[in-house]
């Protein structure tokens, strides 16, 4: 038998908004990193050897950023929460775990 959580919803309080706010900039901050991560170049221009050369370095900060912002994401309740009612699973991507784990024990 499922043990279904009960949830009192106090939509008129300044807390409720305040978690609500700050799960869709959560949100948002993921889709904004994984447009940058799409956006972003494979390479960046480190120099050049002596040789004359290019130094080719790999640009994993956008891949960081959005690692980052999944972690965000899945850490805050709220933002799962509003995630799973979506039943959206992914942003960019990446898969959210927590919203998969959610969604599988419906």
């Amino acid at each position: 038998m499922n043990n279904p959580r009960i949830i009192h919803i106090d939509g008129g309080s300044a807390e409720y908004w305040r978690e609500r706010k700050q799960a869709f900039r959560l949100i948002q901050e993921a889709e904004m990193a994984a447009q940058r991560l799409t956006d972003a170049p494979m390479y960046l221009h480190g120099g050049y050897d002596e040789d004359g050369d290019v130094i080719a370095i790999e640009n994993l900060g956008p891949h960081d950023d959005m690692e980052e912002a999944i972690r965000a994401v899945e850490a805050d309740a709220t933002a799962v929460s509003i995630l799973v009612a979506q039943r959206c699973t992914r942003i960019g991507e990446y898969s959210i775990a927590a919203v998969i784990r959610e969604i599988g024990t419906d």
